[in-house]
């Protein structure tokens, strides 16, 4: 997770975010439950994984600004995705980043039957202990699973931190990367995309997978996607969004406007296109919505690491 930010005494988006969250979700709360109680995640029912549900606890009360204590709507739809195989890590060394109480990497190692996972959030005890204790408890009924998992610390940019989690990987790159949730606040955008060039591995097959909420806007989401690139980290295939009704839509992430665009053609990368974006929901509306798709490296990234 990226270093929580000292108090400002002007209002910028985090600030806004943090206090408007009853007001900004009157219509849909995107994220669910409370620190330190107990959620029972239960896969689609036309989902055909061996495993079924499972029970983590919340996090405890948020860290500053990090929001880890909630199940939030982004992380519900990566699992699921995993269980109906959409997202498909079999025999992938998983690497989950921001993983508050771990269901999306927890769903990795029970369904999706991911060869190795390591969990991760900010390096603060209590959410370590917590994520911790969730691998034990999620994976009682599975032990030879439970061999293939672990949770450290991890404060995104940080090279030492970083290096423990590659270590619990044999000293070995990470072929997917689970991101659910981890977009919202621009500010740990340059943090973020400094740990995935570190624990990405180069192959033209590694993968990140992202699912991301809007609470801070579509633009939010867009600035990630465009740092990316400028790294060699592109989108590959469709993006989508997905309602909580179910209804899917594409995402076309430099058009202005997105819910009009229907013709499924491919994301535009206009990296030098005006960063404006005008929303045309409003707030209750547009977190009714989240956005998958997945990055990989391009092939001028690869080619050149390869050279």
């Amino acid at each position: 997770m990226p270093r929580p930010r000292e108090r400002s005494n002007s209002p910028d988006a985090v600030d806004i975010f943090a206090d408007s969250l009853e007001s900004l979700y009157d219509h849909h709360v995107p994220a669910h439950g409370d620190p330190l109680q107990l959620y029972t995640y239960i896969p689609p029912a036309d989902a055909t994984c061996a495993y079924g549900g499972f029970t983590v606890r919340l996090p405890p009360q948020q860290v500053n600004e990090l929001f880890a204590h909630h199940v939030w709507n982004s992380s519900l739809r990566l699992a699921d995705g995993i269980a109906l195989d959409r997202v498909r890590v079999r025999d992938e060394t998983v690497l989950e980043l921001g993983s508050g109480a771990g269901i999306s990497g927890l769903m990795a190692a029970r369904a999706g039957g991911a060869k190795r996972v390591i969990l991760s959030d900010y390096d603060d005890p209590k959410i370590v202990s917590n994520l911790r204790e969730n691998v034990a408890m999620a994976l009682k009924d599975c032990p030879e699973i439970r061999t293939r998992v672990a949770a450290f610390g991890h404060t995104w940019g940080e090279a030492d931190s970083m290096q423990q989690l590659l270590r619990a990987n044999s000293s070995q790159r990470f072929t997917t990367i689970l991101l659910a949730d981890t977009l919202w606040m621009s500010s740990g955008h340059d943090a973020l995309l400094s740990s995935l060039s570190q624990s990405l591995a180069h192959s033209a097959s590694a993968q990140v997978v992202v699912c991301a909420g809007f609470h801070s806007g579509r633009a939010t989401v867009r600035s990630f996607l465009r740092k990316a690139a400028r790294i060699g980290l592109v989108c590959k295939g469709a993006w989508q969004e997905l309602g909580v009704d179910g209804r899917r839509r594409p995402w076309g992430w430099d058009r202005p406007d997105p819910a009009r665009q229907t013709d499924g053609s491919a994301l535009v990368d206009n990296l030098d296109a005006p960063d404006e974006w005008d929303e045309l929901e409003d707030a209750s509306e547009r977190n009714r919505w989240v956005v998958e798709g997945t990055l990989g490296w391009s092939d001028e990234a690869f080619a050149s690491d390869r050279r």
